[in-house]
């Protein structure tokens, strides 16, 4: 049985307009059906009542005169702010970025619908221009995530521009205003923004807001840095801070983002490395997600870190490791996947669990040894959720997460 979804044939990327309605998972994705590598952006449709087993529906968005169908969010438009509604059906608002492949011109623009399967093209569309031929054009310009704000009322949304993350604010889903931004090199990073979220997260002591996003450039490729802070309605502003936090510390995972609609805190994200994703062996399609992860607040050692488990329904297997001990896992070569846990570090290997005759980056230990430090000492507890040669490896209570194929 297979635990990651994955499409039916051609080429799937990130996870996109990510909510659940009516206790249903929708799940739509950077999709191109006509071949197993990347090319003109569809969204792609799925559903799920228990987040792992899926329904395929329809390709649910198409590219139009604007262009691809890049990343981008979902918003169920319960007060029919948008006046799209039709007094029956709260309007489902998918929300993206428009990319022009002959200007490059990246624009947010929407499409909704009253049955979560068929779009109608917003006709105002684009909603946040974005012109070369006016003031103020960004190159990069991308992948709308719109939340409730719960400060100024109406909605945000998070957008990843350059080497910044921009803040808008909107009333009604359809007018927005630019209210701040948050520029990644205050904290010390370097390199192109994607996919950001900013979502709330709490426990019994604390109250938290979180800015997560995906950054490509890096010397290490496919980083998703997240930071704990504040959110005053018009910017996130940080915390304080020791050293950059990351949702996953090795490579497979990458553009993670939450779920609108549920009561936990919830994300997904696409299981493959950009380095290598387009030349993996395969035949007729390419791309999976990983699974879908309840997140929680926990405070360690003085310090606060998010923590993941996978969902019930992957049924995780768990596993202790004491210090200085190695654990192993076969794989489909012939090889070895590896665990290795230290009082300080837990260090993956899957050196010799990948067929490396495909991309020649796996001669760089970079992109098959990932270590991180632990936060907790003793022995390791470990859950580990595996299909197909891909581990998705929960370690210290899920504190520590490793997301790592093999081929």
């Amino acid at each position: 049985m297979k635990k990651h979804f994955e499409p039916i044939r051609g080429w799937m990327n990130d996870p996109n307009g990510t909510i659940v309605i009516n206790d249903t998972y929708h799940l739509f994705y950077q999709y191109y059906p006509d071949d197993i590598k990347w090319g003109p952006m569809h969204w792609g449709h799925a559903v799920s009542k228990d987040g792992m087993n899926w329904e395929h529906k329809k390709i649910a968005l198409y590219p139009d005169k604007l262009g691809y169908i890049f990343s981008g969010s979902c918003v169920l438009d319960t007060e029919n702010v948008s006046c799209l509604g039709d007094g029956t059906s709260a309007p489902l608002l998918a929300i993206f970025t428009g990319h022009n492949p002959l200007t490059e011109e990246q624009q947010q623009c929407f499409a909704y619908s009253l049955d979560y399967e068929n779009f109608t093209p917003y006709e105002g569309n684009p909603i946040i221009p974005n012109r070369k031929n006016q003031p103020g054009y960004k190159k990069d310009f991308r992948d709308p995530k719109v939340f409730i704000n719960p400060i100024l009322g109406g909605f945000s949304m998070v957008l990843a521009v350059g080497a910044s993350i921009e803040f808008y604010h909107s009333t009604n889903l359809i007018d927005w205003e630019k209210t701040g931004s948050f520029d990644i090199g205050s904290v010390g990073l370097k390199g192109i923004c994607e996919c950001p979220d900013c979502f709330f997260i709490q426990n019994e002591k604390n109250k938290k807001w979180v800015l997560s996003f995906s950054l490509c450039g890096n010397e290490t490729p496919n980083i998703m840095p997240y930071f704990f802070g504040e959110f005053d309605g018009r910017c996130f502003v940080p915390d304080s801070f020791d050293e950059v936090l990351l949702l996953d510390y090795s490579l497979d995972n990458y553009a993670s983002v939450t779920f609108s609609g549920t009561s936990d805190c919830q994300m997904i994200g696409w299981g493959e490395c950009w380095s290598y994703a387009q030349n993996t062996p395969a035949s007729d399609k390419r791309g999976k997600m990983t699974c879908i992860k309840n997140i929680s607040l926990k405070e360690i050692n003085g310090a606060l870190r998010l923590s993941f488990s996978p969902l019930s329904a992957y049924e995780p297997v768990s596993y202790s490791v004491s210090v200085g001990d190695t654990l192993s896992f076969p794989t489909k070569n012939g090889g070895s996947l590896s665990i290795t846990v230290s009082e300080d570090t837990i260090t993956v290997d899957r050196t010799k669990a990948v067929t490396t005759n495909f991309h020649d980056c796996f001669s760089n230990s970079a992109y098959s040894v990932f270590t991180a430090k632990r936060t907790h000492g003793g022995t390791c507890d470990l859950l580990i959720v595996e299909d197909n040669g891909f581990f998705e490896i929960f370690a210290d209570y899920g504190s520590v997460l490793f997301s790592v194929n093999t081929y």
